[in-house]
């Protein structure tokens, strides 16, 4: 099945988008779904199901527009056909800012949203459009590629994320190592979908 403008759908985001309501419904009322934000010592007590809820629980609708908006505007811009690939990158993203921050960080607060799985579907769509035979494209995506990476590395080392002030409190205390993290997540799938094949 293709879209009229005759790129391929994406009929998963409508599952996508069905978590993202379901997870963030409560913001209504001013309050964050707690029980699906990633805490270290609740998952240790066997709540489980936080590993796959995390990315969908946001703090406020400013956290929810920005995360949401360029996580689906990414996903959608993936030029890998195969749905499993492409959802097998966003589990990647995820293991990846999830380990990281776990790593990096007590998660004394919890870890949310979709940041660090936007930040490697941006370096995944990166490596993609590198692969085009137009050079400009090829540029392009080249300098994006190191632009996110670098800006994640200096998050990384700073433990403050790029342009936080510019957020005003609504995203919490972001964890800013997620972002590398999710990139590391996205390069290890893509990388190995290029050796393997699978």
């Amino acid at each position: 099945m293709t879209a009229i403008s005759g790129q391929p759908t994406r009929p998963e985001i409508w599952g996508f988008l069905a978590a993202l309501l379901a997870a963030n419904y409560m913001l209504l009322t001013g309050r964050v779904c707690e029980p699906l934000v990633f805490l270290p010592d609740r998952f240790l007590d066997g709540e489980w199901w936080r590993t796959l809820t995390f990315p969908f629980v946001h703090v406020s609708g400013y956290h929810l527009l920005l995360d949401a908006g360029a996580f689906l505007f990414l996903y959608r811009g993936l030029l890998e056909p195969s749905v499993r690939r492409r959802l097998l990158y966003v589990v990647a993203a995820a293991a990846g800012s999830l380990g990281a921050s776990w790593i990096a960080s007590p998660l004394t607060g919890g870890l949310c949203g979709l940041s660090g799985i936007a930040h490697g579907l941006m370096a995944v769509s990166a490596l993609e459009m590198m692969q085009t035979e137009d050079r400009t494209l090829r540029s392009t995506s080249l300098a994006c590629f190191w632009i996110v990476v670098l800006k994640s590395m200096f998050e990384g080392i700073s433990g403050h994320i790029a342009f936080d002030f510019l957020h005003f409190g609504s995203v919490g205390d972001a964890v800013a190592i997620s972002h590398a993290g999710g990139i590391l997540g996205g390069l290890v799938s893509f990388v190995s979908f290029k050796q393997t094949g699978i």
